[in-house]
C-alpha cells in the first residue's frame, strides 16, 4: 500500500495548535493501517526549535533528506515572530523550489505562515489570506496586498493552496481534509453540540466493535 505522506515545517515560536487537529485527523482518527506519516524538519543539522507554547520539538528529517514529491501534503503553522522566520535563509532557500514545482504536494498554511510562502515566492500571484497587520502588509513588498482575500479560509485551487487565518483552525483542518478527498462534515472538531444531553449507550466505547451488544 502507498502510504499517504505529509510534511510539518518547525521553527522557532511555531504555534502547534493550529495544525494539530489536522495532524491527528490524519493520523490517529484514521483506521491504523491508514494513518499518515508525517515527517517534520527544521533546518540541515535537525535543530531543537521551541513552539510558542514552550514545547520542545525535534524534527526527524534534515533539509537534505527531503524530497518534496514524496509527500501530498506540506503543512505551515503560524508563529508570533513571523518576520524572524522569513529572515532564516537557509530555511527560505530549502522552501524555494516549491515555488517552480509542477506537480507539487498541497501545500497548506495558516496565521502567518503565508508571509513564509510569500518570501519563498510560493505565493506569487495566489489568492491568500493571513494573520497579519496591516501594517505588516504594507512594510513588505513581497506581500502581494492585492492578492488577499478577506475570508477566514481560502483556497486557490489553481495553484494548490490553502490559507487560513489563525482563529479559523477548525475550518482549516476540515478544508484540508476535504481537499485530501475525506468526506467529513462541515461541523467536524465542533466539540460538545450545546444543549445535547448524553446517553449512557453514547459514551460507552468498544476497542471492537464485535463486543458492542
Amino acid at each position: 500500500m502507498v502510504k499517504n505522506k505529509a510534511l510539518v515545517l518547525l521553527y522557532e515560536n511555531m504555534s502547534m495548535s493550529e495544525i494539530t487537529l489536522l495532524t491527528d485527523y490524519l493520523t490517529v482518527f484514521q483506521p491504523m493501517n491508514e494513518w499518515w506519516e508525517i515527517d517534520t524538519v527544521s533546518s540541515e543539522d535537525k535543530k531543537m526549535i521551541r513552539s510558542e507554547d514552550f514545547f520542545q520539538l525535534v524534527p526527524n528529517k534534515s533539509f537534505s533528506e527531503i524530497n518534496f514529491e514524496e509527500y501530498n501534503l506540506i503543512l505551515f503553522s503560524g508563529d508570533i515572530d513571523p518576520v524572524a522566520v522569513t529572515e532564516d535563509k537557509s530555511l527560505i532557500d530549502f522552501l524555494k523550489p516549491l515555488s517552480d514545482m509542477t506537480n507539487r504536494p498541497l501545500i497548506a498554511a495558516i496565521s502567518s505562515a503565508p508571509m513564509i510562502l510569500a518570501k519563498a515566492g510560493i505565493l506569487k500571484g495566489v489568492k491568500f489570506t493571513a494573520g497579519l497587520f496591516e501594517e505588516t502588509y504594507n512594510e513588505f513588498d513581497f506581500l502581494e496586498k492585492e492578492n488577499v482575500v478577506r475570508q477566514p479560509v481560502v483556497y486557490d485551487e489553481e495553484h494548490g493552496i490553502v490559507t487560513a487565518i489563525g482563529f479559523a483552525y477548525r475550518e482549516f483542518a476540515v478544508k484540508v481534509a476535504h481537499i485530501l478527498g475525506y468526506d467529513i462534515p462541515d461541523n467536524s472538531f465542533s466539540g460538545v453540540p450545546e444543549g445535547h444531553v448524553y446517553t449512557e449507550e453514547e459514551l460507552t466505547f468498544y476497542m471492537y466493535p464485535e463486543n458492542q451488544k
